[in-house]
């Protein structure tokens, strides 16, 4: 992703980007001697309610407080021993003009150390036009400060922290009534004493800049109605607020949503009717929300940004004018540092960027459509339930996604959904927001290996559009595009490859033109955006790189004369950690680097604190240390930074063995090796079976197991492209003659990578999974073999009732087939691949095959597939076609029935199923029911019913 900051196009006053430090133009050698500050000329301060005024000063009288705040501010300076400092004259920054610019110590004697409350003597001395600048130290605040007066600031130089009281958890800046061009820069809030959370709320007329504030440590307390980092606000149509290189990285805890009242990253709501610009943030790991700034008649710019594994959604924008830009979006709960997750049910439908435009007032007119996504980077590798990283409510409107980058491996996430349209349940005054409310996206690439459902779903949404774009999901039973329930869809000049079907329509039509399978899908780089964080910056590690479309090394990133990147990880603790390292070839800055950390020609000196660095590498190290527990890799493999250090012996030993990749020379892989007699040597039986005798006897040491061991070969010497691998087997796995240490044997699966060389492994026992990345050629014994047919397909499905004595009842069926297993019970019945039977107190086995098209169960029994716990529901490919599921069951006697809905129905299928003679008639379902079960999926609300006979209704929501 870019880092060039995207510009701020409506730039407010000639020096908006005015990056002077208010401290450098002091002309004396000590502060406060009257010097000028910024070359501003006394009533040149651009205030938009003032006229002429007179040199020095501010030309208005003074009310009552404004007084008795200088008089303060006089008391203060003579009660700290500085009399005869003088407040330095006015400076404008960021377009805000300020008449005078007061020292914090100097001027005002506050306390640096942090040991004696600010408040009081602040209060006093920030009237309007006062900006107060803060030298290095701890400031602590005893209770929330109030800004109320117009064109005043706080600006830290160097390392300044706002330091609340142990326990506090209210604001630390809160506005009275609503003051206008209001300046928080370069100030740390440091709230990791106990029981402390704060935040910033701030709403002004027309203009306020916060810029470089970082949150040290996690609000943690009271997940219910939490203090959010930022509360932000602009009441005048044509004003402009900016967050600009703001950071928390341990916002919260991420399971902490508390019913929507936890705490959120920076909240942008109803009263804000002009535009807020985030730019530039880093936000983390809040229970609420990255950003909510969704609900606001204004508009929200979000560029340049990154968001990690924040609850519910990373980012959350409205209508027309609001936007998401050049921004990083992340879902990794491998990432995360936090608490342990006690709840995942709890608002744990993750998203990446959620559009809506739901009104927060009943009455209130509906938000202008018109929001759009760009030049973005989402990833969604690991989460307890992924929705979607690009996700329309039912509140939301039209959007646009344009040339954006979308990886989803989480199965069963969509990558891009538009929700039907619709009042939200919890809000009925909410009416379905007007049209248009389509989707359109446009140079969208999404990639990933997420199964299941599809990569794009749009529901009610005619005029949508699909163009230019590339998906490659290579999951099992993925879908490419779903359209339901809306018309004049297009979808052309796409290249769509997915294991399931290209396009679907539902109740839908739309024309599609020019779709292939061929081609290759750009994959994202979630790199954050530069943060600047005080904390080591650098955030957290790409690994897209085992990425298995079509995309070449040509894709990937290089660096300075073909180098390798290495990375030194902190990302998982705030230990500082240094390190050292030094190599016979070249070191350069990677895109990681940290300026802190030294290069000295090829060594380098540096330390990480919570964060990454990364640099391009050629030739061997000679040195490596590192002083503590950080993850160090290179070329995106983990590696132990003491085998990295190459002995001069090792390294004549390994050109002698014949390697001549140079890739593979750095890291001490075999997968170069290009001996021409190699092929003979992996076709022959392992090194463990050389004694064998002319006529193919070994010798009497020789176990049974290895002798029934099998010589695997994969073989990538037909291409240096990086090709990536897994297998496991029921039974052994042993290294080869071949083997590479850098691939992982973990009991019997292995998982590794071939680039320009050749793997093997001794293997005993049935494949039971095999996945491979490219076209490698896989030998068995010698002979190539194709991986898919390797893989035995039939599972082992159990149905446990043994917890309870009670009588549990299920059905299933399989688009394969289905054998009774060894626990089978004969009076269950198998009609083809539909199963319906019972269990008490016992267990039911199966072998099937194929994908599951339904599984239903009355009761809880425990489900296995292949000794795994899977829950039924997401075994049951019926559950997704309606989202309410109607059953009706018998009592012996022939009963009719008669539900209707304000949705739709559908008959089941399977052995629950309704039969040939019942009916599903748009929102009707009608039959007849005995000694059976008939069941329906149907949506919407149940609006009537009749039953004539004994039968029972349930209805599953």
């Amino acid at each position: 992703m870019s880092k060039k900051r995207t510009p701020d196009d409506r730039t407010v006053g000639d020096d908006y980007d005015d990056p002077t430090s208010v401290g450098d133009d002091y002309a004396g050698d000590e502060p406060g001697d009257g010097a000028r500050l910024g070359g501003a000329e006394p009533g040149d301060d651009g205030d938009r309610a003032g006229g002429d005024e007179p040199d020095g000063d501010d030309g208005r009288l003074l009310d009552r407080r404004g007084y008795l705040k200088l008089a303060g501010t006089a008391a203060a300076a003579v009660a700290a021993g500085s009399a005869g400092a003088t407040a330095a004259e006015g400076t404008t920054r960021h377009g805000i003009a300020f008449d005078r610019v007061l020292d914090a110590v100097d001027d005002l004697g506050l306390d640096p150390s942090g040991t004696e409350p600010v408040n009081g003597r602040l209060d006093d001395a920030l009237t309007e036009g006062t900006l107060v600048r803060f030298p290095e130290g701890d400031y602590l605040f005893d209770g929330e400060f109030e800004v109320d007066a117009d064109r005043v600031g706080v600006l830290g130089e160097g390392d300044v922290r706002f330091v609340p009281e142990t326990g506090y958890t209210g604001f630390l800046f809160n506005y009275d009534p609503v003051p206008d061009d209001v300046l928080i820069e370069n100030v740390d809030v440091d709230m990791r004493a106990d029981g402390t959370t704060t935040g910033i709320r701030l709403r002004c007329r027309s203009r306020f800049h916060i810029e470089d504030v970082e949150f040290l440590g996690r609000g943690l307390t009271d997940n219910s109605g939490q203090v959010s980092a930022f509360l932000l606000g602009i009441t005048d149509e044509d004003g402009r607020g900016v967050l600009r290189d703001a950071v928390a990285k341990k916002g919260s805890r991420v399971d902490g949503y508390a019913g929507g009242n936890g705490r959120i990253g920076v909240w942008v709501g109803w009263t804000n009717k002009g535009t807020v610009r985030i730019e530039g943030c880093d936000f983390r790991e809040f229970g609420n929300n990255g950003t909510y700034s969704s609900r606001t008649p204004g508009q929200v710019e979000i560029v340049d940004s990154y968001f990690l594994n924040n609850n519910a959604s990373n980012v959350r924008i409205g209508g027309e004018g609001s936007y998401v830009e050049n921004c990083t979006v992340e879902v990794d709960f491998e990432k995360y540092t936090g608490p342990e997750i006690e709840d995942t049910g709890s608002g744990f439908g993750m998203r990446g960027v959620q559009v809506e435009q739901g009104v927060q007032l009943e009455g209130a007119e509906s938000i202008p459509a018109g929001a759009a996504v760009r030049d973005c980077e989402l990833v969604a590798r690991n989460a307890p339930n992924g929705i979607a990283l690009v996700n329309v409510s039912p509140q939301g409107r039209s959007l646009s996604v344009e040339n954006t980058r979308i990886r989803t491996d989480v199965d069963g996430m969509w990558a891009v959904r538009r929700g039907r349209p619709g009042a939200i349940d919890w809000r009925e005054w909410q009416e379905t927001p007007p049209e248009p409310h389509w989707v359109r996206l446009e140079d969208v690439s999404i990639t990933g290996s997420a199964s299941g459902r599809e990569a794009v779903r749009i529901v009610g949404a005619d005029g949508s559009v699909v163009r230019n774009c590339c998906v490659h999901q290579s999951g099992s039973s993925r879908d490419g595009i779903n359209f339901v329930d809306s018309d004049d869809g297009v979808v052309e000049d796409s290249t769509i490859d997915v294991t399931g079907t290209e396009v679907t329509f539902e109740n839908s039509t739309a024309s599609t033109s020019s779709i292939t399978r061929e081609g290759s899908c750009p994959l994202p780089d979630p790199e954050p955006a530069s943060s600047g964080s005080t904390s080591d910056s650098e955030e957290t590690e790409d690994t897209t790189t085992d990425e298995t479309d079509d995309t070449t090394d040509d894709d990937a990133p290089t660096g300075p004369d073909g180098g390798l990147e290495l990375v030194i990880d902190g990302g998982h603790t705030s230990d500082r950690i240094a390190y050292a390292f030094a190599t016979d070839g070249t070191v350069d800055p990677g895109p990681r680097a940290n300026e802190n950390d030294e290069i000295d020609g090829a060594s380098v000196e540096g330390q990480v604190e919570g964060g990454i660095d990364s640099f391009w590498v050629t030739g061997e190290f000679t040195a490596f240390e590192v002083d503590g527990d950080a993850e160090v890799r290179l070329d995106g493999d983990p590696v132990d930074p003491a085998e990295l250090v190459v002995e001069e012996t090792e390294s004549e030993t390994e050109e002698s063995d014949g390697e001549t990749d140079e890739s593979s020379d750095e890291t001490g892989e075999s997968d170069g090796e290009t001996d021409e007699s190699s092929d003979d040597t992996e076709d022959s039986p392992s090194a463990d079976d050389g004694d064998a005798t002319d006529d193919g006897s070994t010798d009497d040491d020789t176990t049974d197991e290895a002798s029934d061991a099998q010589t695997l070969v994969v073989d990538g010497s037909a291409t240096y492209d990086r090709i990536d691998y897994s297998f496991t087997v029921d039974g052994s796995v042993a290294p080869g003659d071949r083997a590479n240490e850098s691939d992982e044997i973990d009991g019997s699966t292995v998982t590794g990578l071939v680039e320009g060389g050749i793997d093997s492994y001794e293997v005993a026992g049935a494949f039971t999974a095999f996945e491979i990345g490219a076209d490698a050629e896989v030998r068995l014994d010698g002979e190539p073999v194709d991986p898919d047919e390797l893989v035995s397909t039939a599972r082992l499905v159990e149905v446990d009732g043994s917890h309870t004595s009670d009588r549990l009842a299920y059905t299933f069926g399989t688009d394969g087939t289905v054998e009774p297993g060894d626990r089978a019970n004969e009076s269950d019945a198998i009609d083809g691949a539909t199963v319906t039977g019972q269990v008490e107190g016992g267990i039911d086995s199966y072998e099937v095959t194929g994908e599951f098209t339904n599984f239903q169960t009355d009761g809880d029994p425990v489900v296995r597939v292949d000794g795994e716990r899977v829950d039924p529901d997401a075994l049951d490919a019926d559950a997704d076609d309606l989202p309410h599921e109607l059953v009706v069951v018998g009592d012996g006697a022939e009963a009719s029935y008669l539900v209707e809905t304000t949705g739709a129905v559908a008959k089941r299928d399977g052995g629950w199923g309704a039969e040939a003679a019942d009916a599903a008639d748009g929102a009707v379902a009608s039959g007849t029911v005995a000694d059976d079960r008939d069941t329906f999926g149907f949506s919407g609300d149940v609006v009537r019913m009749r039953v004539d006979g004994d039968a029972s209704l349930t209805f599953r929501r």
